[in-house]
């Protein structure tokens, strides 16, 4: 029994970790053991073969696996031609920075910008990337309105027009066209910049399909890619987020199955506190799903305690592939690998990083990720004096490297669901200290033989665990290896796919008795 096999995740990025490199492991996983699977995102981007071709390069997307987006398959369905000349020839034409009939200020060399006037009224704005592509044309009118934007995709062609309310500067309408440049998408939007509409345009039939929003329409696309299975595929909905509109398909047509990839509840998350918003849809209507996926067994017993008991959920647990690469341990080096957020809780390992440098001046703590945080932590880190020691390393795409020439990691998150960095920490060898917050830590580390698990919030205690590592380097090894051995039995690859095997098998047993519609409540 292969099927077909969907994961959807709203976007998919270069520099994403987290959920993104979970399915892209498991995508890689099942390819690799012959399923045909395909990634399925919602967002608008229009650098979705670049976004392929990197991550295809780095190892971490298989060759057979393809990005499949909601606006690059309309796209493709109503091309007909290729590029046409003269797109670009408009293209050449806007591109220059100078423009017959147009005083220019040129702010090209600093700004990449340049505004347009004629007879001293502005009439135009242009953006280059910062590889020299013209990115963007704004056009004004007489009252400095902004009246229409043309955005244009690498090959030169117009890719998205924007109209805006000439009293506001609000989006009204956005048209979406193919290369040889027929408009398949327009979106309207109210006062308030919600969608109003949606209309899909063929270009074969003439047909016009009509949406109220975002949720109808990703549905609709949602159905239509799993229309032409003779058996139905499994739809993977890896994105708590998009639940709503995988609830919506037609379970005639999909196996549809849930991950959860967090904690459910929000602060102080644990249990009795509210649930968080966007997973209160699919938490809410759990007698009506098929499958939800947790990654383990404390936050399976959280739910069914307050939400009951269907028989849907299943625990399966991040896996790791095994790595025989040996790094060289650098002496006192702590490693975190973590997105740049908030409920990663970063500040309170640098404050406790803080005390690990007064009892050992020469340890060095490198964070790698990226995010929204990056401002304030380097105020924190310059603050507390420790520019020497503490360093945000950025995005890295060699995590096994990371790790692996580290003493010891760290986890100072606020909440987890699982935390795929403590298993790839033990893959390499690399003890982990680490708060304890549901879930995770303590399902994995074994405190005092592969790590340690401390109170929530205890820096004094978080800080005395690393010294304790730092100084025992020999005693860190032998945890590594202890933690090595562990990740290998437990968090491998074939135990993890055959949890999935179980799991399509026993959907495809309950076809023959299906649900009944799974209305949202």
């Amino acid at each position: 029994m292969k099927r077909k096999v969907f994961m959807l995740l709203y976007d998919i990025d270069v520099n994403k970790g987290g959920i993104t490199r979970v399915m892209l492991n498991r995508s890689k996983l099942f390819n690799d053991r012959g399923w045909d699977v395909d990634l399925v995102t919602l967002d608008y981007k229009t650098n979705y073969d670049e976004i392929s071709a990197n991550l295809r390069n780095v190892g971490r997307l298989a060759e057979e696996v393809n990005i499949l987006n909601v606006y690059d398959y309309y796209r493709d369905k109503n091309t007909v031609t290729g590029l046409k000349d003269e797109a670009i020839e408009y293209y050449n034409e806007l591109s220059q920075i100078n423009e017959e009939g147009y005083q220019v200020q040129d702010d090209y060399e600093e700004k990449r910008n340049a505004r347009y006037f004629v007879d001293g009224v502005y009439c135009k704005y242009k953006k280059w990337t910062k590889n020299g592509l013209l990115k963007h044309v704004d056009y004004f009118n007489e009252n400095r309105s902004r009246t229409l934007r043309e955005e244009f995709a690498e090959d030169g062609h117009v890719c998205k027009k924007t109209f805006f309310d000439l009293h506001t500067n609000k989006v009204r309408q956005e048209l979406f066209f193919t290369v040889d440049g027929f408009c398949f998408l327009n979106r309207w939007f109210n006062d308030k910049e919600k969608i109003s509409n949606i209309f899909l345009f063929d270009k074969y039939s003439n047909k016009v399909e009509r949406f109220k929003n975002n949720q109808q329409f990703h549905t609709y696309w949602l159905n239509e890619l799993c229309r032409s299975y003779e058996e139905k595929p499994f739809m993977i909905c890896d994105g708590v987020g998009s639940s709503t509109k995988v609830m919506e398909m037609d379970d005639k047509l999909v196996n549809r199955i849930y991950a959860i990839h967090t904690n459910h509840f929000a602060a102080p998350h644990e249990y009795g506190s509210y649930i968080k918003d966007n997973h209160e849809p699919l938490l809410e209507n759990l007698s009506n799903v098929e499958a939800v996926v947790v990654l383990t067994d404390k936050q399976k017993n959280d739910i069914i305690r307050q939400f009951g008991d269907y028989d849907n959920l299943f625990v399966i647990p991040h896996f790791v592939s095994k790595s025989d690469r040996q790094a060289y341990k650098q002496k006192n080096l702590v490693t975190a690998v973590s997105r740049y957020h908030k409920e990663k809780g970063l500040d309170e390992l640098i404050k406790a990083f803080e005390l690990v440098k007064e009892k050992i001046p020469e340890a060095r703590l490198e964070i790698h990720g990226d995010g929204p945080d990056r401002d304030r932590l380097e105020g924190l880190i310059e603050e507390l004096n420790l520019k020497d020691s503490v360093f945000l390393m950025g995005y890295s795409n060699s995590i096994d490297e990371v790790l692996g020439r580290s003493t010891v990691s760290a986890l100072t998150s606020k909440f987890e669901g699982f935390s795929m960095v403590i298993i790839e920490s033990l893959m390499n060898k690399t003890p982990v200290v680490s708060y304890d917050v549901s879930y995770g830590p303590s399902d994995i580390i074994e405190s005092g033989k592969t790590g340690y698990v401390v109170p929530n919030k205890d820096k004094e205690e978080l800080a005395k665990k690393i010294i304790k590592l730092l100084k025992a380097p020999i005693k860190a090894n032998v945890m590594g290896e202890r933690g090595h051995s562990y990740v290998i039995n437990k968090y491998n690859e074939d135990n993890h796919f055959k949890y999935w095997l179980n799991l399509f098998n026993h959907l495809v047993q309950k076809e023959t008795q299906p649900v009944e519609s799974n209305g949202i409540k």
